[in-house]
């Protein structure tokens, strides 16, 4: 049986990875990867309207890098189109 919370996308697994992410970053950050973790940063980057240039500086991350992940991200988004 499905409960509120996760109708709205937070499951009890969500909350347990939520919870690692807070008591032990390094445990969590293992468990994702460098990759995603790579990702979830270029993506929270740009939402606060940085630059590629910054975030390129900022992360070590080409540009390549950068754009990709960033597509990515909006294919994920609610409410705006896939890259073509």
């Amino acid at each position: 049986m499905i409960n509120q919370s996760e109708r709205r996308g937070l499951t009890a697994l969500d909350r347990r990875l939520q919870e690692l992410a807070l008591m032990n970053w390094t445990q969590f950050a293992a468990l994702i990867g460098d990759e995603a973790l790579t990702a979830a940063k270029i993506c929270l980057l740009r939402k606060e309207r940085r630059s590629y240039g910054e975030i390129m500086q900022k992360l070590g991350v080409t540009q390549k890098t950068a754009r990709y992940w960033c597509d990515e991200c909006k294919d994920r988004e609610p409410g705006t189109k896939p890259a073509a």
